[in-house]
């Protein structure tokens, strides 16, 4: 059991960059399985490694019962064949401290549910950034978790293909990066949504504006270079903007502060920007950010109520 997980880790990764390599069409999806189930493994070995001797290598069971022997001596060991999902080595990544590009992991898993569910001819670039960030993460985890030399393990020649993929990938995307950075941003937080954009056809996320103004309209034609689809900036930027912000907001709202993204007063859409007080559609800030009665922050279903927040203005026209 010691080198079945690496190796089938291993062999994961192998086969999906060779499959990457294949001129088959067909293999595109055997790619992303193989290579997201070799880090998704690569992760399973440091949990199984750290699982106490006599354990049922406990830390990568999904179940988990206890058991107590002759001295009364309490202990936990795994349960059933299932092993741990993403969610649960995240969870036992936290509580043993083992560190990873969470990041870039939850990207590949994306990648990976994205291309399974939405599979097509013009999946090469989510290929390619699931190797680049690949690349990456094994790199690094290899190095750092499990004391290895990540070019020794999968082999020169897979290195070496993944090597060049994630270079010419990461070129790519800083480029676009860098256009992108070149638009009049209305603000900060729409400046930062912008590396989260990704095109509406192909879900690349090597896209770049056709044409650089002087001023924001909101309808800027942006390009996918790899597919070669166009699209206006409304169009993919709320979803942008949901990708970006959904960590912020739930810190936010779960600790009873202002949430992060809220409902346009002007146009109706959950573009608005709390912090930055704009709506990252039409522009727009709210009129009115705190009730002018009780100094309540108030919505944007609340901006046509003169200043009032919804409780107040119900005093306000009762009393009238």
């Amino acid at each position: 059991m010691m080198k079945t997980l690496l190796d089938n880790a291993v062999i994961s990764i192998q086969i999906g960059v060779e499959d990457h390599t294949s001129d088959d069409p067909r293999r595109v999806l055997s790619a992303v399985r193989n290579i997201s189930a070799g880090v998704l493994l690569l992760f399973k070995e440091r949990l199984r490694q750290l699982s106490p001797a006599g354990s049922d290598e406990v830390l990568i069971k999904q179940n988990i019962r206890p058991s107590r022997d002759t001295s009364d001596n309490i202990s936990f060991v795994g349960s059933g064949a299932k092993t741990v999902d993403v969610q649960q080595i995240k969870e036992r990544f936290k509580d043993l401290n083992i560190k990873t590009d969470w990041a870039r992991v939850d990207a590949i898993v994306k990648v990976r549910n994205a291309i399974e569910h939405y599979a097509s001819s013009e999946t090469e670039s989510r290929v390619k950034e699931l190797i680049a960030d690949t690349f990456v993460v094994v790199r690094a985890f290899v190095s750092e978790e499990l004391d290895l030399e990540a070019d020794v393990l999968l082999g020169e020649d897979t290195w070496n293909i993944m090597l060049k993929v994630s270079g010419v990938y990461e070129a790519q995307r800083a480029e676009c990066l860098a256009e992108l950075e070149k638009l009049p941003w209305w603000s900060p937080g729409m400046a930062r949504t912008a590396s989260f954009l990704r095109c509406t056809h192909c879900e690349s996320e090597l896209i770049k504006p056709q044409y650089i103004k002087e001023s924001l309209s909101g309808d800027e034609r942006i390009i996918c270079m790899e597919c070669g689809d166009g699209m206006g900036l409304d169009q993919i930027i709320p979803y942008a903007l949901d990708e970006c912000f959904s960590a912020d907001h739930y810190w936010s709202v779960s600790r009873g502060g202002k949430p992060a993204l809220e409902e346009c007063g002007e146009c109706g859409t959950d573009t608005y920007i709390t912090e930055d007080n704009i709506c990252v559609l039409c522009g727009n800030p709210h009129q009115y950010t705190e009730c002018v009665r009780c100094s309540q922050d108030l919505s944007g279903e609340e901006q046509g109520l003169d200043g009032f927040c919804s409780y107040c203005h119900h005093l306000a026209t009762k009393d009238d």
